[in-house]
């Protein structure tokens, strides 16, 4: 399973290189995050952002949209993404226009090529959360370190999936993080975020955390939720309704501030 790697320096003497952290990008509603790093190889995560979004045909590039980017981060204020949000109105080729403006600096500018699908493989906003099973303390009797690598192992394992978007239930945050194999470096600060959530709203909606892999990790087979989620990369968290849709989505980085008002319009 390919990774959402933060964003690591890269060779190149131009003043703004701009680095997609979103594995794929579909038709409708998108969470579109990049990195940013400056001609000295260091990742940027101060500034004001923005980005054009352009439709390609051909020769010829239409403007189609245009937004504001936010840094957030986990586990540092160095580690994280240029987090904007888009609607794409069509698939296939697109690029995207970035500018980076500083105090007392001129605006420095980078580009994206970008490639849209007709839609997402994992689900989508709108679209039913797959009802699968993931393995509860229940089912490996106590053992909590054979469902979790977290350190300790958290205490996001009492629900399976299908437990907790029984009809009637709470709403649910979901996350997929491999704390302890996670190539990205990024999965455990995303799962102390949904603990930290869990602080909180814990008495208003259900919260559980499913390994990427398998017992024993370290053999990196994919667990079956995982697969049939259609995970792209790791870490993810999706926040699903009461009605078992799927109303938000988050890859990579994803800090309780920015999970929590997706939360709180579901409760």
């Amino acid at each position: 399973m390919a990774p959402n790697p933060l964003i690591k320096p890269r060779a190149g003497a131009a003043d703004l290189t701009a680095v997609q952290a979103t594995s794929e990008l579909a038709v409708g509603r998108n969470r579109f995050a990049i990195g940013l790093i400056d001609k000295d190889n260091r990742a940027i995560s101060s500034g004001t952002v923005r980005i054009e979004y352009f439709k390609v045909d051909g020769t010829v590039a239409e403007k189609r949209a245009e937004g504001d980017a936010v840094f957030r981060s986990v586990g540092g204020q160095d580690r994280g993404v240029w987090v904007g949000s888009v609607d794409f109105d069509s698939a296939g080729p697109w690029g995207a226009a970035v500018t980076l403006s500083e105090p007392a600096e001129s605006p420095k500018a980078a580009r994206l090529t970008l490639s849209v699908r007709d839609r997402f493989s994992a689900p989508g906003y709108g679209e039913p959360a797959v009802r699968t099973a993931s393995l509860t303390v229940a089912d490996v009797a106590g053992d909590l370190a054979r469902v979790c690598t977290h350190a300790p192992p958290c205490a996001l394992h009492e629900l399976s999936i299908d437990q907790a978007l029984e009809a009637g239930g709470k709403p649910l945050v979901l996350t997929f993080a491999t704390p302890a194999f996670c190539t990205s470096a990024t999965c455990g600060p995303q799962l102390d975020a949904a603990l930290q959530l869990r602080q909180a709203y814990g008495g208003q909606a259900d919260f559980v955390h499913v390994e990427i892999y398998q017992y024993p990790f370290d053999k990196q087979q994919p667990v079956q939720a995982a697969v049939d989620w259609k995970l792209p990369s790791e870490p993810w968290t999706f926040i699903v309704d009461r009605a078992g849709m799927v109303r938000d989505r988050f890859e990579g980085v994803a800090p309780a501030a920015e999970l929590e008002p997706s939360l709180t319009a579901v409760l």
